[in-house]
């Protein structure tokens, strides 16, 4: 992925040209959400790495249909559109073995489709060939899947990487300065459109968060501190369950992560709720001292169905191994957004800085990964995205309404001088 001019394109083209000529037996499918796209698309980044290449004699360039052929072996650049499945679904090739895909403007693909793509892209290859697939995009929409999928948490079949305008050397100097202008006139697009950076549709929610002070690298909580828990529910969506602590300033710090998710964006793992809460007994220790937990107050709602509730499901099984049950939640969603925002701004200070009052251990990643690319909610902008990831800034949000206390600083032994000393003695021996 990248900004705009990050000759990523252009780099894949060049790419699948050269890997033609050097593999006799491999063919390539260009692939678009619309059809109609490729041709000034894909088919024109191919014939410009074919003319940059100085190999014009070689290739065969059809518009109808829309073809490439390497004319030495008659490997085929096939064109298809997603708007056409069945196209793609049906699709041949009479010499050698379809190797590669590029799928261009991959934001504008469903997951769905890709995963059928990707099944499509496979087969035992002779020896020394390879099956692969690239993607290449403008990440305008943090939500998109593709985030989540193949950026988020790393792949071993997979190279994630991020281009900006800074290494295309076919760039003149004015348009340089196009995207340098950005960075003072418009410095959120300046992030997406240059630096090639997430973007938010709606708008960034916590525009507070910074990674570089807000995340913090783990340390031992001391004993002495408050530690609660807090969790919201979630079945066919993602439950987060995260464990707090106050420090002796009313500091929160967010320590520990328990993220119920199937590996991809916003999908939960359809588990019950006791069996939840089983996963919340094996990470949590009754040495650990909770002093309570607070639990999305939806799950004491009693639909009519008899049986207990969700948090009764979940409670009975933490009272069985001595760990503390948790208590309703405080609503109000606009609330928990403000009190998140008001500690991530944190305190004024005497030189006019503000020191932030909320801080996330490293360890925690869905929620690092998630709060962050949280936009304005489209019918309440007041409030974060209810149709967003949003699970772990609800917990959090529970977290801060709360009304967590401060522990008491520990006092410290006051010096006794050696008069006081004296009359102790004196006063106990009389």
């Amino acid at each position: 992925m990248g900004g705009r001019g990050s000759k990523k394109s252009t780099t894949t083209a060049l790419n699948l040209i050269v890997r033609m000529m050097q593999y006799p037996l491999a063919n390539v499918l260009c692939i678009r959400q619309i059809e109609r796209d490729l041709q000034q698309s894909c088919y024109a980044q191919l014939i410009w790495a074919i003319k940059r290449l100085g190999v014009e004699s070689q290739w065969k360039c059809t518009v109808s249909p829309l073809r490439l052929e390497y004319i030495p072996t008659g490997q085929k650049i096939l064109f298809r559109g997603l708007d056409k499945w069945s196209s793609v679904t049906s699709m041949t090739v009479d010499t050698g073995f379809l190797c590669w895909c590029w799928v261009e403007e991959a934001y504008e693909v469903d997951k769905i489709s890709f995963q059928s793509l990707d099944e499509s892209i496979r087969g035992i290859m002779p020896e020394g060939y390879f099956t692969q697939i690239t993607l290449t995009f403008n990440p305008w929409d943090a939500s998109c899947w593709i985030k989540s999928t193949f950026f988020d948490v790393p792949r071993e079949d997979t190279l994630a990487m991020v281009t900006t305008y800074r290494c295309n050397e076919w760039l003149s100097d004015v348009d340089r300065e196009k995207y340098e202008s950005l960075k003072f006139t418009d410095p959120d697009r300046y992030k997406v459109v240059a630096l090639g950076e997430w973007g938010l549709p709606q708008g960034q929610f916590f525009s507070q968060w910074r990674d570089g002070i807000h995340v913090i690298d783990p340390f031992d909580i001391p004993d002495r501190w408050l530690k609660f828990r807090s969790m919201d529910w979630g079945c066919a969506k993602p439950f987060s369950c995260h464990w707090y602590a106050v420090d002796y300033d009313n500091n929160l710090y967010m320590w520990r992560e328990l993220y119920g998710w199937s590996g991809a964006p916003n999908e939960g793992t359809g588990e019950t709720a006791r069996q939840v809460a089983d996963r919340l007994v094996q990470v949590e220790s009754k040495a650990e001292n909770i002093s309570y937990g607070v639990l999305d107050s939806a799950c004491w709602a009693n639909t009519g169905v008899t049986g207990p509730t969700i948090a009764e499901e979940i409670n009975d099984v933490l009272y069985q191994h001595n760990l503390v049950t948790f208590g309703k939640c405080s609503k109000g969603r606009i609330e928990a957004a403000n009190a998140i925002k008001e500690r991530l701004v944190g305190n004024k200070q005497e030189d006019g800085t503000y020191r932030p009052a909320l801080f996330v251990f490293r360890n925690c990643i869905h929620a690092i990964r998630t709060i962050p690319m949280l936009g304005h909610d489209k019918r309440k902008p007041e409030t974060y995205d209810t149709d967003g990831e949003d699970h772990a800034a609800d917990d959090l949000g529970y977290a801060c309404l709360s009304r967590p206390w401060t522990p008491s600083r520990p006092r410290k032994a006051r010096p006794v001088d050696a008069w006081e000393e004296k009359q102790s003695r004196s006063a106990w021996t009389y």
